[in-house]
């Protein structure tokens, strides 16, 4: 009897230490998500100078997610089987680097070009170049500082005893967040001013460049992996997260009257994909430590962990509607009541939560038992996922609830 009576202690306090570290930060990638959405309302006027920009900014954010949470992901799988010791290099932490920022350059162009045959497709004018060169010009410029970060982050908090797989998906999404829409904005200043001539002779240098950096350190072993892995992967993430620029850039003219939701959209976005990838990590790590099977019925802790993402959710989405409310009011722009501003981010995000729950178990089940590491596959389809999800559960609510 005293046994189980541990065991459940045990449980609860493992859970409980989860749940604690999962809000903490949550949290501050909420707060910290007021300055995405303070940077979309100050840039609204920007976005109606290029109305095909937005567009481009769900899958360019997601995609910064995308690479950099799949680092941290592999970083706390390295530090948890000791692969990895904090403060000692290796061939394994270069080959890391010099992946991700391979795969920030790929997948600039690729969303470029993703981005600009929707804009046309949907009537929106602006040409290929243009906007693959913000593409590139945003995600070269972001890719150094979220280098930085996603170490900074899995190291300092494995150093003072946090699990890394709580901390680094929402703390490097709120870094992705936070440097890569004002980035954005800035490649777009720098692209408007350049002439046509310029445009084409740097887009030109810069796709020579991507094509040397991806394939002349095609040595290590780790490297290959991870771009065969993962390169695929973010093709269809791209194509995901394009789709949701594709719901917004539909409705722009309707989203434009009521500019307090374009604030709330990168806040709920990066919050539901976070959520889901603070799952995805743990189920990672424990499927590679042998601590979870890797069954299609989900065990009991499983259940545990997708109601503890609903309890972060009631606690999360509504701030996040409060948020959306005072930065509307502070900036001037049109708005919702601020009770319609929570009830619409509460349900849906708890929408959104039950849907990544699932997506992010299966999805790691899945590619384990294919012989696939589920730090280079599931996150960064869970954040695409989400992304599309997302958005789509924002605006059904809308005209669901008849806000719309």
């Amino acid at each position: 009897m005293t046994m189980i009576f541990q065991a459940i202690n045990g449980s609860l306090t493992s859970i409980g230490k989860d749940l604690k570290e999962s809000i903490v930060s949550m949290l501050f990638c909420t707060f910290g998500d007021l300055l995405t959405g303070i940077t979309m309302g100050l840039l609204t006027n920007s976005i109606s100078a290029l109305p095909a920009l937005i567009i481009l900014i769900p899958p360019a954010i997601g995609m910064r997610g995308n690479i950099f949470a799949s680092l941290g992901s592999r970083l706390g799988t390295y530090l948890h089987t000791g692969e990895l010791v904090v403060g000692r290099k290796s061939r394994l932490l270069s080959e890391n680097i010099f992946s991700s920022f391979s795969l920030t350059m790929v997948m600039s162009i690729y969303l470029g070009f993703v981005a600009w045959f929707i804009a046309s497709h949907i009537g929106m004018h602006v040409d290929v170049i243009s906007l693959s060169l913000i593409s590139i010009i945003g995600g070269a410029l972001s890719a150094f500082i979220m280098l930085f970060f996603t170490f900074m982050i899995a190291f300092e908090s494995f150093k003072r005893g946090w699990d890394p797989d709580n901390m680094t998906s929402p703390l490097i999404t709120l870094a992705g967040d936070v440097v890569t829409l004002p980035l954005l904005f800035l490649a777009m200043e720098i692209v408007i001013s350049m002439t046509n001539e310029e445009r084409l002779i740097i887009f030109s240098l810069l796709i020579i460049a991507s094509l040397i950096i991806t394939f002349y350190p095609l040595k290590g072993k780790t490297y290959r992996r991870i771009l065969l892995e993962s390169i695929p992967i973010f093709l269809a993430c791209g194509l995901l997260s394009s789709f949701s620029g594709q719901i917004l850039g539909s409705g722009f003219d309707t989203i434009m009257a009521a500019a307090g939701i374009l604030t709330m959209v990168p806040a709920f976005l990066e919050d539901g994909g976070a959520i889901g990838s603070i799952l995805a990590a743990k189920f990672s790590s424990q499927l590679h430590i042998g601590s979870m099977k890797p069954s299609f019925r989900p065990s009991k802790h499983v259940f545990k962990l997708f109601l503890m993402m609903h309890v972060i959710g009631l606690i999360i989405f509504p701030l996040i509607g409060v948020f959306a409310y005072a930065i509307s009011i502070l900036l001037h722009l049109s708005s919702y009541s601020l009770f319609q501003m929570i009830i619409i981010a509460l349900i849906a995000g708890e929408i959104l939560i039950f849907i990544a729950n699932n997506v992010a178990y299966y999805l790691s089940i899945i590619s384990f038992r294919m012989g696939l590491n589920p730090d280079n596959v599931v996150i960064p389809l869970l954040t695409s996922a989400m992304d599309f999800i997302g958005t789509a559960s924002l605006v059904g609510v809308l005209y669901l609830l008849g806000f719309g």
